[in-house]
């Protein structure tokens, strides 16, 4: 049964609230936290963007997801972009890159939550961990299919979890414009 995860439309005060050990510079990663007391914990993504005030001044944010898992020597690596219309010369005005190790059990765990809620927040915050706002969406984001990679990655996967060799790896031999674009397969 699907968690039905819609924040009550009354409004919401976000400030005040600040959010710890976030890593420096834009990305994307995913928090579990208590929003709404009537829902409890559901998984929420963090964007992280240091000149978030432009974001933060959109009513309403348009956010989609492209993901894929890359092949390095020394394992996979899930990459999930996540990217702002509108489109200039083929490319988004702006994107997050968020990585994760398909081969940790925690990763499958969190997409499978993630496809269980109805809805995705989505918590707009500097590096800083100033909260600046929440945006709510219906979650059409395809976690399943983004899951079921993973476990297609875990199944082909024959070595052992060498996950920041494969980061390093991946950085060296992707760029996320490409990625994005579809020329790096």
């Amino acid at each position: 049964m699907r968690l039905q995860n819609k924040i009550t439309p009354k409004l919401r005060d976000w400030t005040g609230i600040a959010l710890s050990g976030l890593p420096n510079g834009s990305g994307v990663l995913f928090e579990e936290v208590t929003l709404d007391q009537c829902i409890g914990r559901e998984v929420v993504a963090v964007l992280i963007d240091p000149e978030a005030d432009e974001l933060r001044a959109k009513k309403r944010l348009m956010l989609n997801l492209k993901a894929g898992i890359a092949a390095t020597a020394h394992g996979p690596v899930l990459f999930l972009i996540w990217w702002t219309p509108p489109m200039i010369n083929g490319r988004p005005t702006a994107f997050y890159e968020q990585v994760m190790n398909p081969l940790y059990p925690k990763t499958s765990d969190v997409l499978g939550r993630l496809a269980d809620q109805t809805h995705l927040h989505v918590l707009l915050a500097r590096t800083t961990g100033e909260l600046l706002t929440v945006f709510e969406y219906e979650n059409t984001f395809g976690f399943d299919g983004i899951r079921a990679g993973v476990h297609g990655a875990l199944v082909a996967w024959p070595g052992s979890d060498e996950f920041q060799r494969a980061k390093a790896d991946y950085e060296q031999m992707y760029r996320i414009e490409d990625l994005f674009l579809g020329e790096s397969d």
